[in-house]
């Protein structure tokens, strides 16, 4: 087949492209920048899954329209500059309203473009090439030019990525005469993908929020080398699906992110993570994309576009934010995930085909061992936090830290909402504490994020310089460190939203800073933020979103308002709930405003 007289080759490897645009925009903006813009925008987890909820809701009610009109290469292109316009204004958007109508804008154009790709790529190319450009995106989303850049430069990658794919989708879609084969009835591919999608997610979600199972899975330093495996892996994945390879792909897949999953929990396997993670990612993500064209038993455009819909709305919008709902409160992947993922893709294939069996079995019988072996390294029945509590007064804490703010006192506006003391006395043993030498912790987990409480533990003078508090970097050799900081981070949302509330209530006393604003940021900020406000400091590397950019760039992570020296002073003194800037409630005010001063001469 040609088009216009092009070469078929030349079509092939637009549409491979063009799989590489669709997939690396819904990756690095949909999938990760988006979300990262809603926590630094100050967004609560509640409004984080309103919105989130209404991009996967859109994302099915697109796909499943895109089906019922008839794909064609004009909508999908129509959907992609949509979803290119959406990632370019996403960084802007700071109301409610707009935020939620990008969210339905973005998810009802991937759900378009998604469908119509995948139905239309079998009259462009061969499976093979589905494989190349699926690992061009994911390599392309892993390099570290991408994947270390702001949420608001992510956004803006994400849009480019929506732009090319605009260019380079072939204009006109001709299925070939061939019947496509069926390897598994319809239900059996959604509850394989479903399974799939499900344990990568929460496996995702939990490593990148958990700093020690993120440094040593993909940390900065190995994030070219996952991005050559996600592309040599897509790419074998394809060629493999070429040559009738499709049973045993999602069951090699799962085997991979089952070995990672298990490997990721403790220190000593966590470099092999690392490795299989990401080659059980491509395998997985190559067949999904594939699926609907090349192994769903029917024929032509439409059909396909069916199958598509159902199978992305399911497997794909439904099970990740299953996945991501059931992880957000772990930090480690329970072997149960593993398992329970393992039993569906394994049951479905040995179920379609009873020639299958023997090696499925074999294979799920290795992990479950696996599993149950690894497992018994875990975490007992106790939860994190009630380990962590006992960690809290083992290590003696109570000595020099309150958790008791004084109701009535100035202690609420320092440290947040006193507690009923009828609560405060339900402890077992009471936790108010002998002395305050070092701040009140009763709402630390509504003011410091997990890895900042994590690198304080390290090194406290590093954070706080003129802290007595010793290192507890031994805490961190094993789970007592992240039981004591489950434990810390136990405060509960209304304290946040307090917190929140008393930050746009509050103005500095004085506005006009007295003390050293560049000592000040030399002693309070440089740490994480880097001397000249390049957000490169020395410890900007340990936390999960780079620090901000105090020198370039719009200040996305404030709320929104037209007194930009009141909303920096606000974030100094407050911190950013939901991200790793902490507050410096101990300054004065003449040294926040100082510091604002200084802040705002970076900028210049």
């Amino acid at each position: 087949m040609v088009e216009g007289g092009a070469p078929v080759n030349r079509i092939a490897v637009r549409a491979a492209v063009t799989v590489a645009a669709v997939y690396g925009f819904f990756l690095i903006f949909a999938q990760f920048a988006y979300v990262e813009l809603l926590r630094a925008g100050g967004a609560d987890l509640t409004s984080e899954r309103a919105v989130l909820g209404i991009m996967a809701l859109a994302g099915m009610v697109g796909g499943f329209i895109a089906a019922w009109r008839e794909v064609t290469p004009a909508r999908v292109r129509m959907a992609l500059a949509a979803g290119a316009l959406m990632a370019a204004l996403a960084p802007v958007c700071n109301t409610m309203p707009l935020t939620l109508g990008v969210a339905a804008i973005t998810g009802a154009a991937l759900g378009v473009a998604t469908v119509g790709l995948a139905a239309m790529l079998p009259a462009w190319c061969g499976v093979a090439w589905v494989g190349l450009g699926t690992g061009i995106g994911y390599a392309c989303c892993n390099l570290p030019l991408v994947f270390l850049q702001s949420p608001s430069v992510q956004a803006w990658i994400g849009a480019g990525f929506a732009v090319v794919g605009v260019f380079t989708i072939p204009s006109h879609a001709t299925w070939p005469a061939r019947e496509t084969r069926r390897v598994l009835p319809l239900g059996g591919a959604l509850a394989v993908f479903s399974a799939l999608v499900w344990l990568d997610s929460a496996a995702f979600f939990i490593i990148q929020h958990t700093a020690d199972l993120k440094s040593g899975t993909w940390g900065n330093g190995m994030l070219w080398r996952n991005a050559a495996l996600h592309l040599v892996l897509a790419v074998v994945a394809g060629f493999w699906l070429a040559r009738n390879g499709a049973r045993i792909l999602p069951a090699l897949a799962w085997g991979l992110l089952a070995v990672a999953a298990l490997a990721v929990n403790a220190e000593s396997t966590r470099p092999i993570a690392g490795w299989f993670y990401p080659a059980g990612v491509a395998l997985y993500s190559t067949a999904l994309v594939a699926w609907p064209g090349w192994f769903c038993g029917v024929h032509g455009v439409r059909p396909a576009a069916w199958r598509a819909a159902w199978l992305f709305a399911i497997a794909g919008w439904w099970s990740s934010a299953n996945g991501i709902g059931m992880a957000q409160s772990l930090k480690h992947i329970p072997p149960e995930f593993v398992a329970g993922a393992g039993m569906v893709v394994i049951g479905v294939l040995v179920l379609s085909n009873r020639k299958f069996w023997i090696p499925a079995m074999v294979v799920f019988a290795m992990a479950i061992v696996a599993a149950f072996f690894h497992g018994r390294k875990l975490p007992a029945s106790s939860s994190a936090m009630v380990r962590g509590r006992l960690v809290y007064v083992s290590e003696g804490c109570i000595h020099c830290h309150s958790q008791y703010v004084r109701p009535g006192s100035a202690d609420e506006k320092i440290w947040g909402p006193a507690r009923p003391v009828d609560e405060v006395m339900k402890g077992e043993p009471v936790l108010i504490g002998n002395r305050r030498q070092g701040p009140d912790l009763t709402h630390i987990g509504a003011r410091r994020s997990a890895a900042w409480l994590k690198a304080h533990f390290l090194t406290p003078q590093a954070l706080v310089p003129d802290s007595p508090m010793p290192s507890y970097a031994y805490l961190c050799n094993d789970r007592r460190g992240d039981d004591l900081v489950a434990y810390l981070k136990a405060s509960d949302a209304e304290a946040t939203r307090e917190l929140m509330a008393e930050a746009a209530r509050w103005k500095p006393a004085t506005t006009t800073g007295g003390s050293d604003g560049a000592a000040l940021f030399a002693a309070q900020c440089a740490v994480c933020h880097g001397t000249t406000g390049g957000g490169n400091g020395p410890l900007a590397a340990r936390f999960f979103r780079p620090p901000a950019n105090l020198s370039d760039g719009p200040f996305i992570r404030t709320v929104p308002g037209d007194d930009l020296g009141l909303r920096v002073a606000r974030v100094i003194r407050f911190g950013i709930p939901g991200t790793d800037m902490p507050g410096h409630e101990t300054l004065v005010d003449g040294d926040v405003s100082a510091l604002t001063d200084h802040v705002l001469r970076l900028r210049r």
